[in-house]
């Protein structure tokens, strides 16, 4: 059993919102092989996109397979790895696919943290209407 787990912070600057930010909190207890790719290809200035409640970038040049946890089912404010599209994605909500009450994404995630700082959630991820420029970077 590890016990020598890492968190970083990580923040999502949304340049089109006045730089208003999200921070993140990726666990590399969840998905290692993916958490050490995200830190070591940051930052990164991508496209975010809005699927139902869900906000995914395009394609990224983090690259990692699927981990053997991944899944199709997350919680709300999880944020996810998508090997598939090679991006990031932040779940604030259902996709257009969840049922029962239940967030299923479009293929399988790798889960790698949750967004921390759930209060601006509103204020800044809803007012997303289908695309906009980020910055994915670090936290000082």
């Amino acid at each position: 059993m590890r016990i020598d787990i890492m968190k970083r912070i990580i923040n999502v600057v949304f340049l089109d919102l006045d730089n208003k930010n999200v921070r993140i909190e990726l666990n590399d207890a969840l998905s290692p092989k993916t958490f050490k790719a995200i830190l070591d290809n940051l930052p990164v200035e991508v496209s975010i996109n809005k699927w139902g409640e869900e906000l995914y970038t395009d394609r990224t040049t983090i690259a990692v397979g699927q981990e053997d946890n991944a899944k199709t089912e997350v919680n709300e404010l999880d944020v996810a790895y998508w090997p598939e599209g090679n991006a990031l994605c932040l779940f604030y909500g259902p996709t257009p696919i969840s049922k029962n009450g239940k967030i299923i994404t479009y293929s399988p995630v790798n889960i790698i943290g949750k967004i921390v700082d759930s209060s601006n959630k509103d204020d800044i991820l809803n007012q997303i209407k289908e695309r906009a420029k980020v910055i994915i970077g670090k936290s000082i």
